[in-house]
Parts: C-alpha cells; sequence; structure tokens
C-alpha cells in the first residue's frame, strides 16, 4: 500500500497532459539535425560523450549533447522532457515505466551494449575472490571485517552507488535479492566518487563500471586506474571466478554483465517522426550502426547489436 502510495504521489507530481503542454516546435529537426539532449549512466557517460562527438562531426546539422547524472536522473529527464533520450545501465523499473505511462508517454529501450559491474577494492587488500553469497554478506552488512571474507584488513567500508545510478538497483536486484544495504556505507554521487574512495581507504568496497577501472580509453593499452583492482566474482565456489572484461562480459561467464540501454518516449518520438523526421532516432540508429558500435568497444564495453570477436 505504501508502495503505490509513493508511485501514486509522484505520478500526481509530474501529471501532465501532453496534449495540453506547449511543445518546444522544432521544424528544422530530421534524423541528422535538430537538437537533442541525451542524460543517464554515468557508467556510459565517455561512451556516450564520444557517440555525441562522432555523429555532430558526421552530422553539421545536427547538435547532440550528453550528460550524466545517473539512470535515474536519466528517467526522470525524459519523463519531464528535458532530455530526448536517458541511457540506463539497467533496464527501467515497473514503477517508472508507469509513471511516463500516467503522463501519456510510452518508454521504448534499445540495448546498445553490453557492461560488466565491476567490484573494486583497494590494491592493497589481500581478498583474492568473491562469492555472490560472500557479496550478499559484505554490502548486507552480515560481514563486517576483512578476515571474515578472506581479505585483510578490518571493519569493511562500503563505497556505494547513490541509488540514482543503474549500479545501486543492478545488484540489489541480483545479488541482495532485493533486499536493503547494510553494513559501514558511504553513498557516492558518481562512479569516479567510488574510484577515489576505495583508492584512499585500504578497507573499502565499491561497485562501478567496468570501464571505470581504466581512466583514459582514448589510448591503447587503456590507462588503468591506480590504487584498485577487480576481484573476481563467481557465483559459488562451484560455479568458478571470472574478473571482468570484454571477452568475458561478452561470453557471459563474467556472472555481473548488465546491458546498456538508450531509451526514448516514443510517444514524443513519434509526433517528431510525423512532422519529418526524429533526430533521437536518427542518434540511436547510428550508435547501433557498425561504426557506433565501433566506439563501443573502444570504450570498454561490448558490442549489443553487431557480432563481434574479442581477442583476449
Amino acid at each position: 500500500m505504501k508502495k503505490m502510495f509513493l508511485l501514486a504521489a509522484l505520478a500526481a507530481a509530474t501529471l501532465t497532459s501532453f496534449s495540453c503542454r506547449p511543445q518546444p516546435s522544432s521544424p528544422k529537426e530530421g534524423v541528422t539535425a535538430g537538437a537533442i539532449s541525451v542524460r543517464g549512466s554515468d557508467g556510459a557517460l565517455r561512451m556516450m560523450l564520444r557517440q555525441a562527438q562522432a555523429f555532430n562531426a558526421l552530422y553539421q546539422k545536427a547538435s547532440v549533447s550528453v550528460a550524466g547524472g545517473g539512470s535515474t536522473a536519466g528517467i526522470i529527464a525524459l519523463n519531464d522532457g528535458s532530455a530526448r533520450i536517458a541511457v540506463l545501465s539497467r533496464e527501467i523499473t515497473q514503477a517508472e515505466d508507469s509513471v511516463i505511462a500516467l503522463n501519456g508517454g510510452r518508454a521504448v529501450g534499445y540495448r546498445i551494449a553490453l557492461d560488466g559491474l565491476a567490484v573494486i577494492v583497494n590494491r592493497s587488500n589481500g581478498v583474492r575472490k568473491l562469492t555472490f553469497a560472500q557479496l550478499a554478506g559484505i554490502f548486507g552488512g552480515r560481514i563486517g571485517s576483512w578476515p571474515q571474507a578472506g581479505g585483510s584488513g578490518g571493519a569493511i567500508h562500503l563505497a556505494l552507488p547513490a541509488p540514482n545510478l543503474g549500479a545501486y538497483e543492478h545488484f540489489r536486484k541480483v545479488v541482495l535479492a532485493g533486499g536493503r544495504y547494510g553494513g559501514r556505507a558511504h553513498a557516492c554521487t558518481t562512479a569516479a566518487d567510488i574510484v577515489e574512495a576505495v583508492r584512499t581507504h585500504p578497507n573499502a568496497i565499491g561497485l562501478v563500471s567496468y570501464s571505470a577501472l581504466y581512466r583514459n580509453w582514448d589510448q591503447w593499452p587503456p590507462e588503468p586506474e591506480p590504487g584498485i583492482r577487480a576481484v573476481p566474482v563467481g557465483l559459488s565456489e562451484a560455479s568458478g571466478f571470472a574478473l571482468p572484461n570484454q571477452q568475458s562480459i561478452n561470453d557471459g561467464s563474467y556472472p555481473l554483465t548488465r546491458p546498456v540501454f538508450l531509451y526514448v518516449n516514443q510517444a514524443v518520438e513519434d509526433r517528431r517522426e510525423a512532422a519529418g523526421g526524429s533526430l533521437a532516432h536518427g542518434f540511436i540508429t547510428y550508435v547501433s550502426s557498425a561504426e557506433g558500435q565501433r566506439l563501443v568497444a573502444k570504450q570498454g564495453f561490448v558490442p549489443a547489436t553487431m557480432p563481434v570477436v574479442i581477442r583476449p
């Protein structure tokens, strides 16, 4: 009942009839022209910035701007019309989908990449591997010190992704089975905050996108983040353990693999298409193309719309 009340309150706060709300006129918009905003996942921010830079350079009449803030912020921006595309490192929740529908919209998602949610510790930590049961104990607050989990050091400090970040909800669903986070925790607003917290605190553990293990993907090999490392993760001792990398993410052997979606409000895009073309659809088509998927791979993600061969 409480959950339904909160959902109703959120819907009431944002409910606006599309037929009554004045829509910004953009008569010159087409699939390769006009201006749109893209907002969402911090983990995918660098990759989406590179996509926008390449698209804008290719189509001089287009202006695609990209901002982070987290998956939840992306959905909020899509719902209130301040962004035309939301970048999510998880699927849209039923509650989010319902709020958009109550506002007269329809959320449609396009899977454009695969990512791995990396479990990171300070490089000085002696922990060698972690099962899902151990991770659930650590992030649920039942395992409070590193010796209990096979590591070195004292009391475990959680560098938690904030609830607006896709990592928060994905890990909670997959590892905590919908349960609550617990223990000594500090909520971090960005992936960069999590990396810095783990780098500077020997007893910290955090959750970030695989691509965040490297500070620069515009060179090859990419430049790793100093002071941190990813821990091999396994469903159980019997299942074996894997580190996140493009090969393990691509073949599914890394158990914390997750999709990256671009969501649009199809009600808005249908009107744009009828008026001459949707730049949001044009940009998603580019990201899904061979060139866009090459940029996906170059920024540490795994292409989702093209067959790929990952070489170790």
